[in-house]
């Protein structure tokens, strides 16, 4: 009698495991089965806050479900990236990272590992950084805006935050520059807006997405831009080789990412349905008139190119002396 009992459990649990099995692929092949959390790590008008807005509309079309996107600043982004880290493996909760992330682990304690806990979706889009001043600085040019924090040493701080490439640019330039200046570090580089436009903080190290409009709108100037050429839409404003400051030249990688442990049908789906949205002449055009350039990858492609990134900056954090927080 006990030998059945024995057998007959052992029935049981293979026949609700084959059925949860099942079940679990059935929602794969089903996603989404819900609307999709996107989570910006940082605050309204940063790049990452308008880069999701514009494609998630055009996704949220396609897939059925929409693209509902939550700005979870703080930290230098660590705050929504952990948030991320430990959603529910199932494709439902991503995330948009960029270059800050794959740095802010070499400069302060962070609860998540891009490579460890995250499976990549897409490379979606990059983003040249601009170096910006008040409209009411005397500063027309980087080699301007050095002699002036020459001639008042210690004076000048930049905006930007601490673990983030706006911070490491500022280093860069007081590298390059040899002039004293200091980090105000905010949430994100958008928090700094009213402390610059009122010249409060006099350098601001932001994207084009952030600056440009500001700059078309006559409050701040911008006086140098990366990237390998300029951008049609600020002709005028040089790049960081041009002005004679290639260190600079840093450019910003956007990632999707999801659970590690998603299933690989929905990171497919979810590349797929990206592919096509970045794709369409509507969300280039967007994207492009902030001066963002969108691009298309496999989530094998964007896996790479994080991982190549991650120890890149690791090598620049080491080199830059600054210490962990």
């Amino acid at each position: 009698m006990a030998v059945k009992f024995v057998r007959f459990a052992a029935q049981v649990s293979v026949t609700l495991a084959a059925s949860a099995l099942g079940f679990g692929a059935a929602a794969a092949q089903n996603f989404p089965t819900r609307p999709i959390q996107f989570i910006v790590p940082y605050g309204p008008g940063s790049g990452n806050d308008l880069i999701a807005r514009v494609i998630a509309q055009k996704i949220g079309d396609s897939m059925g479900n929409p693209l509902v996107v939550e700005n979870r600043s703080g930290a230098a982004g660590a705050i929504g990236t952990e948030l991320a880290a430990r959603a529910t493996p199932d494709g439902h909760t991503i995330l948009i990272a960029s270059t800050s992330q794959t740095i802010n682990p070499y400069v302060t304690k962070v609860n998540y590992n891009l490579q460890r806990d995250f499976a990549a979706i897409i490379r979606p889009a990059t983003l040249p950084y601009v170096l910006a001043v008040p409209v009411t600085s005397s500063a027309k040019s980087i080699k301007e805006l050095v002699a002036l924090c020459k001639a008042n040493p210690g004076k000048f701080s930049y905006a930007g935050t601490f673990g983030s490439a706006s911070h490491f640019m500022g280093e860069m330039l007081k590298s390059a520059g040899k002039i004293d200046i200091s980090l105000v570090s905010y949430k994100s580089t958008s928090d700094a807006v009213p402390d610059v436009i009122s010249n409060r903080v006099g350098i601001w190290f932001t994207t084009t997405a952030t600056g440009i409009p500001l700059a078309k709108s006559g409050k701040i100037r911008i006086i140098g831009v990366s990237g390998k050429e300029r951008l049609p839409i600020i002709a005028d404003t040089p790049t960081m080789v041009e002005a004679g400051f290639p260190t600079l030249d840093v450019p910003v990688n956007f990632y999707v990412l999801t659970a590690a442990a998603s299933p690989k049908t929905a990171v497919e789906k979810l590349n797929q349905a990206f592919v096509k949205a970045l794709s369409s002449k509507e969300v280039k055009d967007k994207l492009a008139a902030q001066g963002v350039e969108a691009s298309v990858t496999t989530p094998e492609e964007a896996s790479k190119i994080l991982r190549n990134e991650i120890a890149s900056w690791g090598r620049v954090v080491k080199e830059s002396g600054v210490k962990m927080q």
